[in-house]
């Protein structure tokens, strides 16, 4: 199959509709096995904050499971680091394998090459797939990169999107910032997400509280997912 920018699109596109993360989190990670074919794929929610890498899935040999006990801080992992940091995708083989990646990626079967692929809104990097290839090896050249690392952006749209119900009481950037926070991301974490100075997010974020009548910031939180419950 020819990889085209189109056809990673149109497999995401799917994923719009779905009605919880998770769902979005595994349609996410099927779509790339079968646009990419790795043998083990796996899907890693990141924090800014301590560098923090959480394992939530992995697909092999067609079969998902969970990896909710992983915790990374990346700062200790190379290959991981610098595809978060850069936002974009990369690729190791050779003797990155074995100088650069943690023994976690032992194996039986002899590791060939691994990629790295950042899942990001605008400047901030929410989380990163890993996909392992122990019986192939996949194609390098610079489009494919490319094409990965447009996948990484379109995958973090499908996980970021605009809330579907708005708050009627907030404007437009209040409920963008609310959906933000009610997704676990910190002020620090919307700078990047939106762009805008701390002191313009906390600002909006005041403004919500008086809107909604909200004391603190899970007050806020739940009053604005009320109607989606």
């Amino acid at each position: 199959m020819q990889i085209t920018t189109w056809t990673v699109e149109e497999k995401l596109q799917k994923a719009l509709v779905l009605p919880s993360q998770e769902e979005q989190i595994c349609h996410i990670l099927m779509s790339f096995g079968e646009i990419f074919v790795a043998e083990r794929i796996s899907f890693y929610r990141f924090s800014p904050i301590g560098y923090v890498g959480e394992g939530v899935a992995q697909l092999e040999n067609g079969d998902l499971q969970s990896i909710s006990y992983i915790r990374d801080d990346i700062r200790s992992l190379p290959v991981v680091k610098k595809a978060v940091t850069e936002r974009k995708a990369h690729y190791y083989s050779g003797q990155d394998i074995i100088t650069l990646i943690s023994s976690r990626y032992n194996r039986d079967v002899p590791l060939h090459a691994l990629t790295v692929v950042p899942i990001h809104v605008n400047n901030l990097t929410i989380a990163y797939i890993v996909s392992e290839y122990m019986n192939r090896v996949p194609p390098t050249d610079g489009q494919t990169l490319e094409l990965l690392t447009h996948f990484g952006s379109l995958a973090g749209r499908v996980l970021i999107q605009p809330q579907k119900i708005s708050h009627p009481k907030l404007s437009p950037r209040e409920n963008e910032i609310l959906r933000a926070l009610a997704n676990g991301f910190s002020t620090k974490e919307l700078t990047d997400l939106l762009s805008l100075s701390e002191a313009t997010i906390k600002q909006y974020i005041k403004s919500a509280f008086v809107k909604l009548g909200a004391k603190n910031r899970a007050h806020a939180v739940s009053i604005y997912l009320a109607p989606e419950i």
